[in-house]
């Protein structure tokens, strides 16, 4: 499920952090930075269980973001639930002016 999400979110072949931006080959190469990008559940997958696979996949992409660990900590450590998401990810945009 990881390397189909990190394929639908992936643009001109790059994926960053859909709150801060970062873009781990941008800044490490692409040696270092290769698939170093973390996918944030918002729905706990085991909670898809009783969907077909093909069910499963288009619900929980709509349900996935691709986050870099600083983000994907915060997002856990401050116990931000899936409504509250776009707010943090518009506080983390307007600090650092994406």
């Amino acid at each position: 499920l990881r390397k189909i999400a990190v394929e639908h979110f992936t643009h001109n072949n790059t994926i960053s952090c859909e709150c801060c931006g970062f873009n781990f080959p941008e800044f490490y190469g692409k040696l270092y930075g290769k698939d170093c990008i973390e996918i944030h559940h918002k729905k706990p997958i085991f909670q898809y269980q009783d969907e077909t696979f093909e069910q499963m996949v288009d619900n929980a992409l709509q349900n996935m973001l691709p986050v870099c660990p600083n983000c994907h900590r915060a997002i856990h450590k401050n116990h931000i639930e899936s409504e509250d998401i776009a707010t943090f990810m518009k506080d983390v945009r307007q600090r650092i002016k994406i």
